[in-house]
């Protein structure tokens, strides 16, 4: 998608509640520990000294309590009455303790016949050791989990290679830092080192390295275009992740991680479009030279994927417009090259991978219909993929017979089907896609506001209608009029035995805020229409990949903020492809 198109906008809903402490009559409370009377009782049942700081101990009791320890290095001061009915306070303090070994001591609180214990621990000097033995820092090539544990006298930070993903857990256990990783698909072996830092005293810290080779490299490509459609169940996109100019999730608010890469896998989706930013990471503009560490990211991210044993689409997206604003102007020989230049990088750093990667030239390359230059643009457009097409094949390898995606102008149904537009001539036979985008009708899909010229649109599907309400979306707009669209990409494609991918589709506009609307209608509209269009998609030879920008899925830990994926599991359930 442009970004310059309307997206998912979240609103942001803030809550706030109030806390009211009362106390009674037969309350009392001290340093936030709160009392019953009658009741004997101790603030603390287990303290844990650092250094030589004190820690305050309230005791509540009818008598003013006597204070012993059983080691001479715990310090007890006196005892003396707080505020409040029978509340006495005391602080244990310890001299220093010059070792690392942590040491104890019990402290017996009397008061008549009631008698309590205190379990006091003192740490010895600060220090932080790493206690994973060396050979488990040898990861497995196919990915998995990997357990650092430490030793510290205190909290730390932990600094761990950017490959490794924090394992999130709400378990008490301390000395322990889990991480997930992916499978190593690079084609090199990767390390990195772990920095355990101490948080009070930054100064002591210690590493500890890892390292992890390669999946050995596949030149496993047999499949051709059609097999692998056929193969894919749904797709989705990271969209607004990668493709933001300079900085990965800039726009959707988190990058790519692992658990979110099998979050995805989870919901249903066998296959992931990944839209990509370029021209903002080139190191050398003299030379189109992309940098080194953008070429890692994309490849550690594709790898996320693929080693999930789901498929990838990589592409150049609207990447600042350098490709896809120029189209329109006509042929122009720096843009060819630049063309040529990134995709003969991009194909390079990714040819190790095998058939379940696919590379898309474009995006939405603008060719509209409406533009007086259609031809030239035509023209310049069907000129840039081939030089895609022959930039790939050119570095050889898995890429020779990699399956290529080429995208109609504008990446619209009716101007793929024009007999003017024509793929790029390929030196290797059925090794090719088609790519076309559908948010149609747009006053359901993207219409943020009334026009002139017409109304948003609510409602989607005869049950979802509400009586009255000019709302509603025309019936020919629904789902005949999706068949009816779909069913000229299957007349020009599909009867060629050339699939066409179905790169982005999706209700963008969320209009739970909207004055006068149902919200139970909209939703069940959204959801009708993507398993419409998710069904009637592959039922006419489109491999559907839902548009997705952080929306209706966490992108920390890929699970769903929205019920719209029981509607695409559904449809592409329903939906049959018909090669």
């Amino acid at each position: 998608m442009n970004p310059l198109l309307s997206i998912f906008t979240s609103g942001l809903l803030l809550a706030s509640a109030a806390c009211l402490t009362a106390c009674g009559d037969d309350k009392s409370s001290n340093g936030g520990v709160e009392f019953a009377d009658g009741d004997f009782k101790v603030s603390r049942t287990e303290v844990a000294l650092l250094n030589d700081e004190p820690q305050s101990i309230t005791v509540r009791a009818g008598v003013k309590p006597s204070v012993s320890s059983d080691a001479t290095w715990l310090n007890i001061s006196a005892v003396t009455a707080s505020n409040g009915a029978n509340l006495y306070t005391f602080s244990l303090s310890a001299d220093a303790n010059t070792t690392y070994d942590e040491r104890k001591a019990t402290v017996s609180v009397t008061a008549g016949s009631e008698r309590a214990s205190i379990a006091v621990t003192q740490f010895g000097a600060e220090t932080v050791e790493v206690s994973t033995a060396a050979a488990e820092g040898t990861l497995d090539p196919a990915g998995g989990t990997f357990t650092l544990k430490y030793k510290s006298t205190s909290a730390v930070s932990i600094t761990a290679p950017s490959w490794l993903t924090p394992v999130t857990s709400k378990s008490l256990s301390e000395g322990e830092a889990s991480y997930v990783y992916a499978a190593n698909m690079t084609g090199v072996e990767r390390g990195g080192d772990f920095l355990i830092t101490l948080a009070s005293t930054p100064s002591i810290s210690a590493t500890f390295s890892v390292t992890q080779a390669s999946l050995p490299p596949t030149d496993d490509m047999p499949s051709t275009a059609v097999e692998i459609a056929r193969n894919i169940v749904a797709g989705v996109n990271i969209g607004n992740t990668l493709e933001c100019p300079g900085t990965e999730g800039s726009w959707s608010g988190q990058k790519v991680n692992l658990e979110y890469v099998r979050g995805l896998k989870t919901l249903g989706f066998n296959a992931v479009r990944v839209p990509c930013a370029w021209d903002s990471h080139v190191s050398d503009r003299s030379t189109n030279t992309i940098d080194p560490a953008w070429l890692d990211r994309v490849d550690e991210v594709v790898g996320m994927i693929v080693g999930e044993g789901m498929y990838a689409i990589v592409n150049i997206h609207w990447d600042g417009g350098w490709l896809e604003e120029s189209v329109i102007k006509g042929y122009d020989e720096a843009v060819d090259k630049k063309q040529r230049d990134y995709w003969t990088q991009i194909a390079t750093k990714l040819n190790h991978y095998d058939e379940h990667l696919l590379l898309a030239g474009m995006n939405e390359p603008g060719v509209q219909e409406q533009d007086k230059f259609a031809s030239k643009s035509l023209q310049a457009l069907m000129t840039y993929q081939q030089t895609f097409l022959d930039a790939v094949r050119a570095t050889g390898g898995n890429n020779a017979r990699r399956v290529l995606v080429m995208q109609a102008p504008y990446t619209n149904i009716a101007q793929a089907v024009k007999a003017d537009f024509k793929l790029p001539t390929d030196v290797v036979a059925d090794r090719m896609m088609c790519e076309v985008h559908y948010y149609d009708p747009y006053q359901f899909n993207m219409m943020s506001e009334d026009a002139s010229w017409g109304k948003m649109y609510y409602y989607w599907g005869a049950d979802n209608h509400v009586a009255g309400s000019n709302r509603n979306t025309p019936s020919s707009m629904e789902e005949q009029g999706v068949k009816n669209e779909f069913k000229k990409i299957r007349d020009t494609y599909a009867s060629r035995n050339i699939p066409v991918i179905l790169g982005e589709y999706a209700v963008c506009e969320w209009r739970q805020g909207y004055k006068d609307i149902d919200v139970d209608k909209w939703w069940a509209s959204r959801n009708l229409w993507t398993e419409v269009v998710t069904r009637e998609a592959k039922n006419h030879g489109l491999v559907p990949f839902y548009w997705e920008t952080n929306g209706d899925i966490n992108r920390i830990d890929g699970r769903a903020k929205t019920n719209v994926f029981d509607a695409i599991r559904t449809g592409a359930a329903a939906g049959t492809y018909p090669w």
